[in-house]
């Protein structure tokens, strides 16, 4: 038995090829796709977040959101701070393609817990807090995705017409 949320979730976690998403806007990977090292290390006011820094962010959720629908150990996320990781010190094409990896895997491991997910337990509570259900959780992931998916596209405008 299926149940529409999740397959609503997943539809805008990991649209089929050639979808086109009611707000227009990409995913977070669909937003990444062509950003260079520069742009993505460019921030238009020195307290505000950079492309790069919120693709780890958007990781660091993926995973956190991931391991709690499977119930898996803490800790096993690979930057630091989780939440908020910084961009490594050297922001080189390498060092870009390594992170936006790491959001990639992320993300599929995501889509695989969100797809394997059983429906029967979308409105049991998610973890040792006994407020939110699984079915806030993914709805939340999926908010959150959308959320930053906007910020990187509007960034990427915004270093463009600085000449990035």
């Amino acid at each position: 038995m299926q149940d529409r949320r999740l397959d609503e979730a997943l539809r805008h976690l990991h649209p089929p090829a050639g979808a086109k998403l009611w707000h227009g806007g990409a995913t977070v990977l669909g937003a990444l796709r062509g950003v260079s090292p520069e742009v993505a290390s460019w921030k238009p006011y020195p307290d505000r977040h950079s492309i790069w820094e919120l693709a780890l962010h958007v990781a660091y959720w993926n995973y956190a959101v991931q391991r709690r629908v499977t119930e898996g150990p803490r800790g096993g996320f690979p930057r630091s701070p989780s939440n908020w990781p910084s961009p490594p010190e050297e922001q080189s094409q390498a060092a870009w393609d390594l992170d936006r990896r790491l959001v990639r895997q992320c993300h599929e491991h995501l889509v695989e817990a969100v797809t394997a997910f059983d429906p029967s337990r979308l409105d049991e509570t998610a973890g040792e807090e006994r407020k939110t259900t699984f079915a806030d959780l993914i709805t939340g992931i999926v908010l959150h995705d959308t959320y930053h998916a906007g910020q990187i596209q509007m960034l990427k405008r915004l270093a463009r017409s600085h000449g990035l």
